[in-house]
C-alpha cells in the first residue's frame, strides 16, 4: 500500500486547539515528541514505513504492545490502527480534559495549576498573542491571578519563575491542583527509614521504607557519564514548577517551562522531576537530572522529605530522604 492510500485511513491530524472538543476526556491520546515519526507497519524498527507524523500532531492511540530488539531489551510501541504502530518513546500520553470555571479566588501568593488539555497556545494578555510559546499536557505552572476578556472569558495569568514576566492561558486549559492532591504519602514512616535508591546500570530508581522496596519506577538520567551524580545525596529541597533552560556554556540548548514535581539531591541542581519532551524510560536522556513520568514524579514528591505545605512555590529543610546513586545492577546499599 503506498502513502498515499494510507493517508486516507489515518486520521487527519489537527492542532490540539482546534479539536478541544472532538475528544472525550476518557480518550487516550498521544502527543508526538519528534519532528518526524515513522509509522511502521509492524512494531519492530525494520518494519516498512507507512507514513510520517510530525511533531505536535495529536491523535487516538488504542493500546501498547511490545517486541524486543537485539539483545532483548523490551520495546514499547502505540498501536494507532490496524497495522499502525508508533514507538512510545517519542509519544507524549496524554488526555483532553477542559477544565471547569473555577471562579474561587486565587489566594494571595498563588497556586499551583497543571495542564488538563493536549496543547496549549500562550498569550502575551487574553486574546493577544504575540509569544511563540507552547504549554503541555502534565506541564505545572504558578497561577498568580485569574482575569475576564472583553468578551468575559476567563483566563490565567502564569507567573514564568525565571523571567518573572507574566504569560496567560485560557483558564479551561488548567486545572488547579486541590490540597489532596499533594498530601505526604507515609507520613508515619519516621523520615531516618526511608531512602532512595537509584541504579544507572538498569535506569531504575527504587524507594525503600525499613530497607524493603515499597516502589520502583524505570527512569531516564544524563546521557554524560558523571553527569548524574554517583554518591549519597539528600532530597533537600523542592518545587512544584519550574522553567528550565541551558547553563552558559552548554552545548545542548533547551528551554523547558513547567517542568513538574522538582525534587532536589544537589546544591548544583540535579533533580528529580516529570518530563513531557519524550517517554524513552530506561535510557538514559537528560542533562544530568533523573527525568521521570509526571505522575512518578509526583508520587515522588508527596512521599520524599522534606514535606511541601500546600500552596508553597519553594521549600526546604537542611535535611531531607537519603539518595543513594550506584552505578551497578544490583548495587543497592542497605545501611
Amino acid at each position: 500500500m503506498g502513502l498515499g492510500a494510507l493517508g486516507l485511513l489515518l486520521p487527519k491530524a489537527k492542532p490540539a486547539e482546534a479539536k478541544l472538543f472532538g475528544w472525550g476526556p476518557e480518550t487516550r491520546l498521544g502527543r508526538v515528541l519528534r519532528y518526524k515519526l515513522q509509522i511502521k507497519k509492524e512494531p519492530n524498527h525494520l518494519a516498512d514505513t507507512l507514513d510520517m507524523l510530525l511533531y505536535d500532531e495529536v491523535l487516538p492511540i488504542k493500546k501498547m504492545v511490545y517486541s524486543t530488539d537485539i539483545v532483548g531489551k523490551k520495546i514499547e510501541w502505540y498501536e494507532i490502527g490496524d497495522g499502525q504502530y508508533l514507538e512510545a518513546a517519542w509519544v507524549q500520553p496524554v488526555y483532553n480534559r477542559p477544565s471547569p470555571i473555577n471562579n474561587d479566588p486565587i489566594p494571595e501568593g498563588g497556586c499551583l495549576g497543571e495542564v488538563c488539555v493536549p496543547i496549549v497556545p500562550v498569550y502575551h494578555e487574553p486574546n493577544h498573542r504575540n509569544v511563540h510559546r507552547t504549554f503541555y499536557y502534565d506541564n505545572n505552572f504558578w497561577i498568580i491571578k485569574q482575569v475576564k476578556d472583553d468578551y468575559g472569558i476567563p483566563w490565567y495569568e502564569l507567573w514564568d519563575d525565571l523571567s518573572g514576566v507574566s504569560y496567560f492561558v485560557k483558564a479551561s486549559t488548567m486545572r488547579r491542583t486541590k490540597i489532596e492532591e499533594v498530601t505526604p504519602i507515609n507520613p508515619e514512616v519516621p523520615p531516618k527509614q526511608k531512602r532512595l535508591v537509584l541504579e544507572l546500570g538498569p535506569q531504575v530508581l527504587r524507594a525503600y521504607e525499613f530497607n524493603k522496596a515499597v516502589w520502583e519506577v524505570s527512569v531516564s538520567s544524563g546521557l554524560i557519564d558523571g553527569s548524574t551524580p554517583v554518591g549519597r545525596w539528600m532530597t533537600h529541597r523542592k518545587r512544584p514548577c519550574r522553567r528550565m533552560v541551558n547553563e552558559p556554556g552548554n552545548p545542548n540548548v533547551y528551554d523547558l517551562p513547567g517542568v513538574p514535581w522538582v525534587t532536589y539531591i544537589t546544591i548544583a541542581g540535579v533533580a528529580f522531576h516529570g518530563a513531557y519532551w519524550h517517554a524513552n524510560w530506561g535510557h538514559v536522556m537528560s542533562n544530568g537530572c533523573i527525568n521521570m513520568r509526571a505522575d512518578d514524579a509526583k508520587w515522588l514528591y508527596r512521599w520524599s522529605n522534606p514535606h511541601v505545605p500546600f500552596g508553597k512555590y519553594f521549600y526546604s529543610e537542611p535535611v531531607g530522604t537519603r539518595v543513594d546513586v550506584v552505578t551497578g545492577y544490583g548495587d543497592s546499599p542497605s545501611s
